[in-house]
């Protein structure tokens, strides 16, 4: 994955974590001996990525710090409109300058390094991570099409409405995707107009108008061990019963 740049989402504010969000960004939180950025840039860094950046906005004196004790190749990108707009605002000061392939991350993930699998080594085609069922509370649900030339499912929608369409969903949004060369030039074609439109857009939204004009596919681990941590109820079961699950499988892939 040499030819990727990762480029990490962590500008917002984490009002939903009350005030552990105010002392601290979400992406520098930690169950174990890293944060959940620090976990995961070493997975990005074990999976060959050489090159890492991350966008901050709140509290980004505390990721510039944080740095210092990082490996080379991550670099810092700030997004002082982090307020204002939302993390498909962030996503472009992200890609600024980058044309390809990409792996945009969230950073309040923490997941085991079989999350990057499905990831295309070479960089030609573009995947969305989907896991099977979390009852964690905030999906974001994912709709796929079958497209046999593909060879795996197609991005159609996503969203926190269960019932959206008529038609089951396919999985959940992990947070991790991979942009081959083509859709990281459509999300940078759509994304101003659509903040124009609505500043707060969120990053799922350019990818979801991106799906429209070229293949984004989805890719499903069942068993895959992950969580988001929005909040504080989030932040308790990450820590209790998935850090657990993805230190195993860390030693295991490891050892």
């Amino acid at each position: 994955m040499r030819d990727y740049t990762a480029v990490i989402l962590a500008a917002g504010r984490g009002v939903r974590m009350g005030s552990r969000g105010e002392l601290s960004p979400k992406g520098l939180l930690r169950f174990g001996e890293r944060s959940f950025v620090g976990e995961s840039i070493a997975n990005l860094k074990r999976a060959g990525v050489a090159r890492i950046r991350i966008v901050t906005g709140h509290l980004a004196d505390h990721y510039e710090r944080a740095a210092q004790n990082w490996p080379e190749g991550v670099d810092l990108r700030h997004n002082p409109d982090f307020v204002e707009k939302g993390s498909l605002h962030s996503l472009m000061v992200g890609l600024e300058g980058l044309d390809g392939p990409v792996i945009v991350l969230e950073s309040d993930l923490v997941y085991e390094p079989r999350a990057l699998e499905p990831i295309d080594p070479e960089g030609s085609r573009s995947t969305l991570v989907v896991s099977g069922p979390t009852g964690a509370g905030d999906e974001v649900y994912v709709w796929a099409d079958d497209a046999p030339a593909f060879g795996c499912k197609r991005l159609r929608d996503m969203s926190k409405e269960r019932d959206l369409h008529p038609d089951p969903h396919y999985g959940e949004l992990v947070g991790i995707i991979g942009l081959a060369r083509d859709a990281v030039m459509r999300v940078k074609e759509i994304a101003p107009e659509m903040i124009a439109n609505k500043p707060l857009a969120d990053y799922e939204d350019g990818l979801v108008a991106a799906a429209h004009k070229t293949e984004i596919g989805c890719f499903r681990i069942d068993d895959l061990a992950w969580a988001e941590v929005d909040d504080e109820a989030m932040f308790a079961r990450a820590a209790e019963r998935i850090y657990p699950q993805i230190a195993t499988a860390r030693s295991i892939m490891e050892n």
